[in-house]
């Protein structure tokens, strides 16, 4: 089996909206003050996407201007609305931009990378799912066309361990990741939690009113027998030269290593492109052991 560890890049990637070039997406949240009291509490919520470079190009200057990335498709309307209880359980949550700040690009990778970070002021107790919706994705092997999801769990509850407010997981990816042809290949997603709490990985699903996924909703977005380990290790055979998939996770933190009421959600999505195998005879390796997460 061939290990391909995913170092830190924070490129969640997403195309423009009305075009087919997103390519995945991660959102996280935190409280600025984890001991806060009373309502309303200030919650920073962190986008990072990346978009096909020929339509949303960033530069040089517009990364050191920190200029908000090209508006294309009418990306500059688009919002991360609240898509599960929001009449009681998102008071105070305005429907943020989506279009983020330049911050990353490869001309030859043919990326642009964006992130954007807001403030909102939640009541407390507030429990909801918000998602930035469209279409969609470049063509993939299972669907020409599939729109996309990519929503974050916010519950603004003081923790019953320490009685301080949650802050969601954060995991990095790189998009696209290229795989050898008819070869099991195994990706681990970088995961972190500032709590230090239980982390576990997930497929991304439609249930309980939140649809994380839409038209890449694993396992039929995929290809046969992909597995997903709770330590957030897939492993994927791309058995068709040249395929395009798409990969939906959720990322949940858990109080302890017994509990199975997560604490907040987060999206990870990127794409995977089977390749030819290399010719070359000598194969990378990691020099060391690498630390974990990292």
């Amino acid at each position: 089996m061939i290990v391909v560890y995913l170092f830190i890049l924070y490129s969640a990637l997403i195309s423009v909206a009305d075009g087919n070039h997103f390519l995945g997406g991660t959102i996280s949240w935190r409280p600025l003050n984890t001991s806060a009291t009373g309502s309303p509490v200030a919650i920073t919520i962190i986008q990072t996407y990346s978009w096909t470079y020929s339509f949303i190009p960033c530069t040089q200057a517009t990364v050191a201007s920190n200029a908000y990335v090209p508006s294309y498709g009418g990306l500059a309307a688009e919002v991360l609305e609240c898509i599960y209880n929001c009449a009681t359980g998102a008071i105070g949550y305005p429907n943020i931009s989506v279009i983020p700040r330049c911050t990353d690009f490869s001309v030859a990778a043919g990326i642009t990378t964006g992130q954007r970070s807001d403030t909102v002021y939640l009541d407390i107790n507030d429990d909801f799912a918000a998602a930035f919706r469209d279409s969609s994705w470049r063509p993939l092997a299972t669907n020409a066309n599939a729109s996309w999801a990519i929503s974050t769990r916010i519950i603004v509850k003081p923790r019953t361990d320490t009685g301080y407010f949650n802050s969601a997981p954060v995991a990095t990816v790189m998009s696209p990741i290229n795989i050898p042809y008819n070869k099991s290949i195994s990706i681990t997603i970088p995961v972190a939690d500032a709590d230090g709490d239980t982390l576990r990985c997930r497929w991304a699903n439609k249930s309980n009113g939140i649809n994380e996924c839409r038209g890449v909703c694993p396992p039929n977005s995929l290809p046969p027998n992909t597995i997903i380990y709770p330590n957030c290790t897939i492993v994927i055979n791309g058995q068709n030269l040249s395929d395009w998939y798409a990969v939906a996770v959720t990322v949940e933190d858990f109080i302890n290593s017994s509990s199975i009421t997560p604490l907040s959600s987060v999206p990870v999505q990127f794409l995977v492109h089977v390749i030819s195998a290399s010719s070359c005879p000598t194969l990378p390796e990691i020099i060391g052991i690498p630390l974990e997460y990292s």
